[in-house]
């Protein structure tokens, strides 16, 4: 009965223009906890260092002091470990870690986020490969390139020169960009690229990158699996791309870093950890090398135009109380308005059709472009929204829903309409 009630939900709301899962955190959208997490858990791992961003540059020693710890924690967990000797690793390193680079995501002047590039040559000209989540919501970007004597995260912050990186080129879905720095000082040994359909499980790899912190960490690793078209997610963004599963160590700060095999070619970017030992995944190299091959599309950084200035009011709200879409409108003139992104633009609305004090339904624009683009439904009006609605191809038809089928905050099914009918055709637990 409860499923069936979720196929009649489907085509109540058919009308609605959806999804750029990109911006937005449907979870939010509510001081409660009115949204489920689980199905956010599986994979959110992205490996952006964002954790250690924030304090870098305001507590020199505390930094110094953590780092130290993290090297002595991990030589204690590998001293008791034979590690296996793999032949030509070190000619990977010596030739190829000099085309490793140091990224930081820069937003309101103050390094929000750091992660990993790999320099290639293509078109003539040098260029930087990361991940998308490494430089999304950046105001500006910094690299550094290796020095020539090892030191630490803050010394090569504050220390050593950065070169400043644009955006020239991005694809959400499959968290790729590609960034070009002018004059960049390096002299990088050209890559060879492999092959998807070539990498099997139990091939070597290995990962250079910067892993909480600790500059050009150089690991090792069996390829565990190759999972063609995989879907996985962070926390306000959904992707989709050819992976590779791999037990070469890596953590947040290795986002953006190259995966090598033993024949010192690329076959990855790697990407994501998942919850779980040694669960490490990169984009494959077919996936990267078409993403180079592209035309990129301009790139335009705009303040949205339903920004006003302060002093003149947050005008569009005020005047544009209906949210339209080709289907239809949806009238939100007694709706509770909500700033989920606290920048002067209202991007949710929350609904109490019987007036009983509790919001049994959220409209959401995820991407301020105003139109409404998810739905979150609170059925039994408890400050849970069982069912969240989204369009995962953006075509205006609903085609996953996640479910909390025991109303607890967790979602415990998620369900997929392929054909986008109406009718759900594949339920998945989670």
């Amino acid at each position: 009965m409860f499923l069936n009630r979720i196929i009649l939900i489907s085509f109540f709301i058919n009308f609605i223009s959806i999804l750029n899962l990109y911006a937005f955190d449907i979870r939010n959208i509510n001081k409660s906890n009115i949204v489920s997490q689980a199905s956010y858990n599986v994979n959110d791992t992205n490996l952006v260092d964002s954790e250690n961003a924030e304090n870098i540059l305001e507590n020199v020693k505390d930094l110094n002091e953590a780092l130290s710890e993290k090297e002595k924690e991990i030589q204690n967990n590998n001293k008791n470990r034979s590690q296996p000797k793999f032949k030509g690793a070190e000619d990977i390193y010596t030739d190829f870690s000099s085309s490793v680079v140091f990224i930081g995501n820069r937003k309101n002047n103050k390094l929000e986020g750091m992660g990993s590039g790999v320099v290639v040559k293509h078109q003539g000209k040098l260029k930087i490969i990361t991940n998308w989540h490494v430089i999304d919501g950046s105001d500006s970007l910094s690299v550094w390139t290796k020095p020539k004597e090892m030191v630490d995260e803050n010394f090569l912050i504050t220390e050593i020169e950065s070169y400043s990186a644009k955006l020239i080129h991005q694809d959400k879905t499959k968290d790729l960009a590609l960034l070009e720095v002018e004059r960049l000082p390096i002299n990088v040994k050209a890559l060879s690229y492999g092959k998807f359909s070539k990498i099997r499980p139990g091939q070597t790899s290995f990962a250079i990158g910067h892993p909480e912190g600790l500059l050009w960490t150089f690991t090792s690793g069996m390829i565990s699996q190759v999972r063609p078209n995989y879907v996985w997610r962070y926390k306000g963004s959904r992707h989709k791309a050819n992976v590779i599963q791999t037990q070469a160590a890596i953590n947040p700060g290795n986002s953006g870093g190259p995966l090598f095999n033993k024949d010192k070619e690329l076959i990855g970017i790697n990407t994501f950890t998942s919850e779980g030992e040694n669960l490490n995944f990169a984009i494959a190299v077919d996936d990267v090398v078409n993403f180079l091959n592209e035309k990129p599309k301009l790139i335009k950084k705009k303040k949205s135009k339903y920004i006003q200035k302060k002093d003149k009011g947050n005008t569009w709200i005020k005047k544009k109380k209906k949210k339209t879409s080709e289907k239809g409108s949806i009238d939100l003139s007694n709706a509770k308005e909500i700033d989920h992104n606290k920048n002067g633009v209202i991007d949710a609305w929350l609904i109490d059709e019987n007036n009983n004090g509790i919001y049994e339904i959220g409209y959401v624009d995820m991407n301020e472009d105003g139109t409404i683009e998810a739905v979150a439904i609170d059925k039994n009006e408890n400050n849970n929204f069982e069912i969240i609605l989204i369009d995962t191809n953006n075509n205006g038809n609903p085609d996953e829903a996640d479910i909390d089928e025991d109303d607890d905050g967790d979602t415990d099914v998620i369900a997929y309409d392929y054909n986008e009918d109406g009718e759900w055709d594949k339920y998945e637990n989670v």
